[in-house]
C-alpha cells in the first residue's frame, strides 16, 4: 500500500467576473497533484464559488482547505456528473459538488495506465494533464448539449 499525498499546484481566490451573481463572496481556482508514493495519479482542477460568510471565513480566515470543506462542515454535497472521456494517455471526468452556499466544479484527469498491474512501480511515462474541452471523436460527453465554460 503507498502514501498518499497531495501537493498544492494553485490554490488563488480570482477575481469575481463582473457579470457575477452578486451573491457570490468569493471565487477560488485551485490545481492539486494526488500522488501515491511520489507518483502522480491525478491531476484536479477546479473553480470554487462560495456564497456563504462562514465558508468564506473558514477557508480564509482559518486556513480550512477548499477539499476539506464538505467534511468540516458534516455536509454531503450533491453530484452532477458533467462529462467523461479519454485521451491516448489519460481518462478523465468533470463533475460538480454542491451544498448550500459552496458550488464546485472540478475536472480530474488520471493517466489512462492507473489501472494496469505493476503501475505504482513502472518507470514514470510523458503525460499531459490538459484535457481539449471540447466535444469530438475523443471524449464521451454524458450531456452532448453540454456548454463547457
Amino acid at each position: 500500500m503507498g502514501v498518499v499525498t497531495v501537493t498544492i499546484v494553485e490554490n488563488k481566490e480570482v477575481t469575481l467576473h463582473p457579470n457575477e451573481d452578486p451573491a457570490v463572496i468569493a471565487r477560488f481556482q485551485r490545481e492539486v497533484n494526488l500522488l501515491c508514493n511520489n507518483k502522480i495519479f491525478c491531476n484536479a482542477k477546479s473553480q470554487v464559488l462560495i456564497r456563504d460568510q462562514e465558508v468564506y471565513d473558514l477557508v480564509v480566515k482559518d486556513g480550512v482547505g477548499i477539499g476539506q470543506i464538505f467534511r468540516y462542515l458534516d455536509k454531503l454535497p450533491s453530484f452532477d456528473l458533467h462529462g467523461l472521456g479519454r485521451t491516448d494517455r489519460t481518462f478523465w471526468r468533470e463533475y460538480s459538488l454542491k451544498i448550500p452556499g459552496v458550488d464546485c466544479r472540478l475536472l480530474e484527469v488520471f493517466p489512462s495506465t492507473l489501472s494496469e498491474d505493476g503501475w505504482l512501480h513502472a518507470p514514470d511515462e510523458e503525460v499531459c494533464w490538459d484535457v481539449e474541452m471540447q466535444q469530438d471523436d475523443n471524449i464521451a460527453w454524458v450531456n452532448p448539449d453540454l456548454e463547457v465554460k
